[in-house]
């Protein structure tokens, strides 16, 4: 980290001013084009602000773009995206959006996305070297850490442990993400049994177990819903992520995030191109995404969406750096997934979960 912290105002006139100062560093291929419209997608909650700043401040400084926004979760918005490249693959859902690892090992694998390069988008230069992707197919410059939510009301201390999911003594009180491998501890699960990504009976034996002796209260499939049920009481523990819950909890719910002593799973998360859009799209696209990956954005996404920056050229405010979630032992002690080999495997666990989970729930 080599660059100190933005005063607020300092960051303000600074975040203001991207969509002009960085656009002119670039050749504006956007602003020699006819009308360009691109659809974006991105995460809702606590993670729309910034990324809504940005393509507004574009849109101001770039009166021939239109920039449409998509909020919603990769469980849902992914599978509609490679379902619109399979129709029609010179018009997908999305020109640009931000995924997690699974959905880019997943579009991967399907030549779902373009490569974003230094060439192309100069701030990619300062992305951390272990998260540049394979053929430059994404821009990676966060990470989100799971581990535990909880009811505080429901615990004199906070859960410390993987295993609790799995507690008799919380039985009907635990709820899960349906088919969500990283979110639901399905895979760190596997691992912390003796199997791995690419052998998960172990963990499909234990969440067969559990459901049939009534483990589970229910499988979710939204932030909303999960919250509702932390909230209420219904539900006191689930499985799930840092930067979705600290909102919830500063917003007054009584709701907390606890890290598992075995260790946080670590979420890498940051920008997709979509293959398919058209050469006026993906230039707009490459301005758009130069801007987003500028030292002071990223750090306004990362205190907005309480994610960790993977890039070289910022530092965290003191609010977040002293969090011991994201210590720098806590994030090397992190559990690493396979993304691709979860990827792979996914449509055969879906089948599997579906059979031998919520047919005994």
């Amino acid at each position: 980290m080599t660059t100190s912290l933005l005063t607020p105002s300092r960051r303000s006139l600074l975040a203001g001013g991207s969509a002009l100062g960085l656009a002119s560093m670039l050749p504006s291929f956007a602003l020699a084009q006819d009308k360009v419209k691109l659809t974006q997608f991105i995460w809702t909650g606590a993670q729309e602000p910034t990324p809504r700043r940005i393509a507004a401040e574009y849109m101001a400084a770039h009166p021939n773009v239109t920039i449409e926004m998509i909020a919603g979760t990769n469980g849902a918005t992914y599978p509609q995206l490679q379902a619109s490249r399979d129709i029609d693959p010179k018009n997908p859902l999305l020109n640009l959006g931000f995924f997690n690892m699974d959905a880019t090992a997943r579009g991967r694998a399907v030549d779902l996305w373009l490569p974003i390069t230094e060439a192309n988008v100069p701030n990619v230069a300062h992305i951390l070297p272990a998260y540049r992707q394979p053929n430059d197919l994404g821009a990676i410059f966060c990470m989100d850490v799971g581990g535990l939510a909880y009811n505080t009301g429901a615990f004199s201390t906070a859960p410390d442990s993987w295993e609790m999911i799995f507690d008799p003594a919380l039985r009907g009180k635990v709820a899960l993400f349906d088919s969500f491998w990283a979110g639901n501890a399905f895979s760190v699960m596997a691992k912390l049994r003796g199997g791995s990504e690419k052998d998960a009976e172990v963990a499909f034996e234990l969440y067969e177990k559990a459901a049939r002796d009534g483990q589970f209260h229910s499988l979710v499939t939204s932030n909303a819903q999960l919250q509702q049920l932390l909230v209420s009481g219904e539900v006191v523990l689930a499985p799930h992520f840092r930067g979705v819950v600290l909102p919830w909890a500063k917003g007054g719910a009584p709701i907390g995030y606890a890290v598992p002593k075995e260790g946080q799973v670590a979420f890498p998360e940051g920008f997709q191109l979509v293959n398919g859009s058209s050469d006026a799209q993906i230039a707009a696209c490459h301005e758009l995404l130069n801007i987003s990956l500028s030292a002071e954005n990223v750090l306004d996404y990362c205190v907005t969406a309480h994610v960790v920056p993977l890039t070289d050229n910022i530092t965290l405010p003191a609010e977040l750096a002293d969090d011991p979630a994201i210590q720098p032992e806590a994030i090397a002690a992190a559990i690493q997934l396979d993304y691709a080999a979860i990827a792979a495997n996914a449509a055969a666990w879906s089948q599997e979960w579906n059979r031998r989970v919520k047919a005994n729930l």
